[in-house]
C-alpha cells in the first residue's frame, strides 16, 4: 500500500540575520584578540617558565603580544585568603593583580579587569557574597560593593595599571552577590531591582574613578538570545550603563556556532553596542571560526574575543605552540589588512515526508532472543518487513546510558549502545527511518522516574551538564561512523517533570533543567546540525500543562524542532482533549507535532494528527508495537493480528484526502 506523500518544509529554526555591508567606508575596524591568563602567577610560583617558539625563555605577556594578542584580562577576588577563599597565597587578590597588570602594560597590551565580587570563583552557578559582606543587605551591601570597587580602581590608578575595560561581575546572568542579587526564571521585579542596584553601585565607582574606561556587562549566554535580551532589557529599564556586551561561549552550554552567530548579530542590531566573546575555550578548530563570527557582526560592532585561560593550549608545559600562536598571528595580520567578510545567514530547515507512521519496537531483540518468531498471514518474516508491508516507515528505539549497571535495565545490555546500533543497522537496511530516544538513564525514564546514570552520579553542576553534552555528541557521532545516522532524535523521554534527577528535577524553577536540556540539544546538533531534535512530554490532552512547559523551555533558550507527546487516555484525557492540545501547540509555537507514544484509539489518534492545520501534524509512533500487552499489533506467538489492518486503511484514506 503506497500512500501519497506530502512534504513539510521550513519547519523550525529559520534565523534571518543581517549581512554586514561596508557601504562607503574603507577603514578596517580593529578587532581585539585577547586572553584571560589569571592563572599565570600560580604557574610561575610552582616553577613553570615560558619560552617562545624559538625556545627562548621570556615573559609570557611579551610572547603573546608579538603573536597578535593585544588585550589581557585578569580576574580579581575580594579576599582570596579568606577561610573559603581562592588561595592562601593571595592569588587573584589586589596585590597579585597589580603586579600582573604591570607586565601586561609593559608588553604594550591593554588590560581588562574582571570583578568577581566573591572570595573565589563566581560563575552562573556560584555568585555568593564575599565573607566580609555576609551580614550586609540592602543599601549597606550596595555601599560596600561601591567602596570596594572604588578602592581597587584607585589603587590600580595610583600604581599606573588602570584597566582599560572593566567587568562589573563575572557571568552574571543569574545575578551576583547572592542571595540579594539572585535571579532565576521565576524572578520578580524586586529581585531585578536588587540586582540592578548592586550593579549600578559598581558602575558608579567605575565612572567616578576611571571615566574613560569601557564598562562591560558579562553574561554566560553565548547562543541564548532570549535570555540575553531579557537581561539587557532589564539593564535598559533600570538605566544600568555599559559600553560593551560581553558573552561567554562554550559549546556544551551555549549552543552551536550557528546559535552564537544568530545571537551576536541580533544583539548588535537590537542594542547597538559593541560585542565581545570574552570567554571561549581556544583550540585549533574553533579559534578562527569564533573570531570570524565576531568580526563579521554587522555595523562593525564586533569588538573582539578573549580566550579563557589558554596557557596549556598556547604554552603546553610552558613551551609556545607554534601552531596555535601562528593561528592568532595570522588572524591579526589578516584582520589588519582585510575588511570583514559577511557570513551567510543561519538557517535550519527541516523536511519530512508525510505521514510518519512509526512504531517503537525496542523490545524486539529481547523477544527474538527468547524465541519469538514473527509472522504475517501465517508466513514467517522479519518484524521490520511485516511493519513495512503494512505502511510503517519509521522505527523508534530507546537508548539507556548503561543498562548493565547495578540498577540498570538489563545485564545483557539490551537498549544499550551496541545493541541499539545492531538494531539500527537492521532498520536502515530495511529502508526505514530511525528515531533515537535518549533516556539519559540506565533504566526506564518517564514522568515518575528520571534518575541520573550510575556513571554520572558523582558529577554535579557544570560537570553533569558537560557529561550530557559529550555523551549526546559522541553517541550521534558513533551512529554516523556506523552509517546509521538517526533521522530524528529525542533528547529525553517524557520529561515534563525534568530529567537527570535530582539536578534536573523541575520543582519551582526550570533553571537547572533548562541548562541540561540545552546541553543535550547542542550535543546532538554539534554532531550533525541536520538532525531534527524532538522534545517529548507526556501531556497528550493536557493543554495548560503543555503550554506552561514549552513556554518555560523556550524562555530558557532550548533549541528544538519537533513537539512530541505521549497519549494514554487514563492520564492524558479524551481524544477531544488531545485534538485541542495538538492543534493549539502547533499554532502557538509554529512547530510540527507528533504523537510519539500511544496504544489506544489507534485510528482516531492518527486521524487527529493528520488533521492538524497547515500539515503541522507529522504522524505517530505506536508504543511497543510487538507487545501484545501494549502496542497490540502482534499476538503472544508473534503473529500480526487484526489491529495491523488499521494502518493500510489509514494510509489509503490519507492518500485520497
Amino acid at each position: 500500500m503506497k500512500a501519497r506523500a506530502s512534504k513539510i518544509t521550513g519547519l523550525v529554526v529559520s534565523l534571518a540575520l543581517a549581512i554586514l555591508t561596508t557601504g562607503c567606508h574603507s577603514a578596517i575596524p580593529h578587532h581585539s584578540l585577547g586572553a584571560d591568563i589569571s592563572f599565570i602567577p600560580q604557574f610561575e610560583s610552582r616553577g613553570l617558565t615560558f619560552t617562545d617558539t624559538a625556545g627562548v625563555q621570556r615573559d609570557i605577556c611579551a610572547i603573546m603580544a608579538e603573536n597578535g594578542f593585544d588585550n589581557i584580562r585578569l580576574r580579581i577576588f575580594v579576599d582570596p585568603t579568606a577561610e573559603e577563599g581562592y588561595s592562601e597565597e593571595g592569588f587573584c587578590g589586589l596585590e597579585q593583580t597589580i603586579a600582573m597588570a604591570r607586565r601586561i602594560k609593559a608588553a604594550g597590551m591593554t588590560f581588562s579587569l574582571d570583578f568577581h565580587y566573591r572570595d573565589t570563583w563566581a560563575d552562573p552557578d556560584k555568585q555568593y557574597k564575599p565573607s566580609a559582606w555576609k551580614d550586609l543587605t540592602g543599601e549597606e551591601l550596595e555601599n560596600a560593593l561601591y567602596k570596594y570597587t572604588r578602592d581597587v580602581l584607585l589603587a590600580m590608578k595610583e600604581a599606573g595599571t588602570a584597566p582599560d575595560i572593566i567587568q562589573i561581575g563575572n557571568e552574571i546572568n543569574h545575578g551576583m552577590v547572592w542571595p540579594e542579587g539572585f535571579i532565576d526564571d521565576n524572578a520578580e521585579e524586586s529581585n531585578w531591582a536588587a540586582l540592578m542596584g548592586l550593579y549600578k553601585a559598581g558602575e558608579k565607582a567605575v565612572r567616578e574613578v576611571l571615566p574613560r574606561a569601557r564598562l562591560m556587562v558579562h553574561l554566560a549566554l553565548g547562543g541564548q538570545n532570549t535570555l540575553c535580551r531579557q537581561f539587557l532589557d532589564y539593564m535598559d529599564k533600570y538605566n544600568a550603563g555599559y559600553d560593551i556586551i560581553g558573552l561567554s561561549y562554550y559549546e556544551q552550554w551555549h549552543g552551536t556556532y550557528e546559535d552564537l552567530q544568530a545571537n551576536l548579530f541580533d544583539l548588535a542590531t537590537r542594542y547597538q553596542k559593541p560585542i565581545c566573546v570574552c570567554e571561549y575555550g581556544a583550540n585549533p578548530k574553533n579559534i578562527k571560526r569564533i573570531n570570524d563570527i565576531v568580526r563579521s557582526i554587522p555595523g562593525g560592532l564586533g569588538y573582539g574575543t578573549m580566550a579563557w585561560e589558554p596557557a596549556w593550549t598556547l604554552f603546553p608545559q610552558g613551551k609556545a605552540s607554534a601552531e596555535i600562536l601562528g593561528i592568532y598571528r595570522d588572524l591579526a595580520e589578516s584582520y589588519a589588512h582585510n575588511l570583514p567578510q559577511p557570513l551567510p545567514p543561519v538557517t535550519r530547515e527541516m523536511a519530512f515526508d508525510l505521514p510518519v507512521v512509526g512504531a517503537d519496537i525496542s523490545w524486539v531483540q529481547q523477544q527474538e532472543d527468547r524465541g519469538t518468531v514473527f509472522s504475517d498471514n501465517g508466513i514467517q518474516k522479519d518484524v521490520l518487513e511485516i511493519l513495512k508491508d503494512n505502511g510503517f516507515n519509521w522505527i523508534r528505539l530507546r537508548l539507556f546510558t548503561d543498562p548493565t549497571a547495578k540498577d540498570g535495565y538489563s545485564p545483557e545490555g539490551y537498549c544499550g549502545l551496541e545493541k541499539t546500533l545492531e538494531m539500527a543497522k537492521r532498520i536502515k537496511n530495511a529502508g526505514l527511518k530511525l528515531l533515537l530516544n535518549f533516556h539519559y538513564s540506565d533504566n526506564w525514564a518517564d514522568p515518575g522516574k528520571q534518575y541520573t546514570p550510575a556513571a554520572w552520579k558523582e558529577y554535579y553542576g557544570s560537570g553533569l551538564e558537560g557529561q550530557v553534552y559529550r555523551y549526546s555528541n559522541e553517541v550521534i557521532k558513533r551512529f554516523m561512523e556506523e552509517g546509521v545516522c538517526p533521522d530524528m532524535v529525542q533528547v529525553g523521554n517524557e520529561i515534563n517533570h525534568g530529567m537527570l534527577w535530582p539536578q534536573g528535577k523541575i520543582e519551582d524553577s526550570y533553571m537547572s533543567f533548562g541548562v541540561l536540556l540545552r546541553c543535550a540539544s547542542a550535543g546532538v546538533r554539534a554532531a550533525n546540525p541536520d538532525i531534527p531534535v524532538m522534545i517529548h512530554i507526556a501531556c497528550g490532552g493536557q493543554n495548560e500543562e503543555s503550554v506552561y512547559f514549552f513556554d518555560k523551555i523556550l524562555s530558557r533558550d532550548v533549541v528544538f524542532d519537533v513537539i512530541g507527546q505521549s497519549y494514554y487516555p487514563q492520564w492524558h484525557g479524551t481524544p477531544d482533549d488531545l485534538q485541542h492540545n495538538l492543534n493549539d501547540l502547533a499554532a502557538r509555537y509554529n512547530k510540527p507535532v507528533i504523537v510519539v507514544e500511544y496504544q489506544e484509539h489507534r485510528l482516531e489518534v492518527n486521524n487527529i494528527v493528520r488533521d492538524i492545520p497547515q500539515k503541522m501534524g507529522l504522524g505517530t509512533f505506536i508504543w511497543e508495537a510487538t507487545s501484545p500487552r501494549w502496542g497490540g499489533l502482534f499476538d503472544q506467538s508473534g503473529a500480526a493480528n487484526e489491529n495491523m489492518k488499521i494502518y493500510p486503511e489509514f494510509l489509503e484514506d490519507y492518500g485520497t484526502n
